[in-house]
């Protein structure tokens, strides 16, 4: 991930979080560019699958770390899998209803 990519990854997690705002766009850059450090092996897609996935069970605001935890996870093939089987899952039985 570049700071370009984290500061997508942190305008989103600010739209969902309140504690995630930035008083001016410079803060914004440097934390970005910060957060691009720590997540630099992190792509920018499975980041933002951990940030939803972080705010759809957790309260606090999320860090790096929580997204470094969660993108092992994300690149499984089995989670992948699972993630999938549950959504068709949900889908059939809306459609049955």
């Amino acid at each position: 991930m570049n700071a370009g990519e984290a500061n997508v990854l942190l305008t989103k997690a600010a739209l969902v979080d309140r504690w995630m705002k930035f008083g001016t766009p410079q803060e914004l850059a440097a934390a970005a560019k910060e957060w691009a450090t720590v997540l630099a092996d992190v792509p920018l897609d499975v980041a933002l699958e951990a940030l939803s996935a972080h705010y759809a069970i957790e309260r606090r605001s999320i860090m790096p770390a929580d997204i470094v935890d969660f993108a092992p996870v994300l690149r499984s093939s089995s989670y992948a899998g699972n993630v999938t089987e549950q959504r068709l899952a949900r889908e059939q039985k809306e459609l049955a209803s």
